[in-house]
């Protein structure tokens, strides 16, 4: 299993065992334009690793971890984002933690869409996981 995977194992599981966010539906992949029935939803992905060789056997690979939330509101819709990040944030840090695995919240971007006849809130809450991977040897 690669490093991605287990980071999404961790997080998915951190984020559905969290009194907040464990009632959001969980989806593999955002849709643009979600049925507002389905809402709230909640995504987890990893789009971007780096990698650099860091000794002679190991590569430091550099992860990033988001977890989106898409969700209606109302005046209140930015309030409701701010304490879904910090349920996040804090649900991913301590699953990370006891897992001895270093991962660090990065970025917050708040994204509200009053375009349609309900308002739809994104959050993507980033975070940075630094890890090594041994590089890949031809066997003896």
């Amino acid at each position: 299993m690669t490093g991605r995977i287990r980071f999404r194992q961790i997080a998915r599981a951190a984020l559905a065992a969290d009194p907040r966010m464990g009632s959001f539906s969980q989806i593999s992949a955002w849709e643009a334009r979600p049925d507002a029935g389905r809402l709230p939803l909640l995504m987890v992905v990893t789009p971007v690793e780096r990698a650099a060789q860091a000794t002679l056997s190991a590569f430091e690979r550099a992860t990033v971890l988001q977890v989106g939330v898409k969700r209606l509101g109302s005046d209140d819709l930015e309030d409701l984002l701010d304490a879904d990040a910090d349920a996040v944030e804090g649900a991913i840090c301590r699953a990370f933690q006891q897992a001895a695995i270093v991962c660090l919240p990065e970025e917050v971007t708040v994204t509200l869409n009053t375009d349609g006849e309900q308002a739809v809130g994104t959050l993507i809450s980033s975070f940075r996981i630094v890890w090594r991977r041994p590089i890949p040897r031809p066997a003896p």
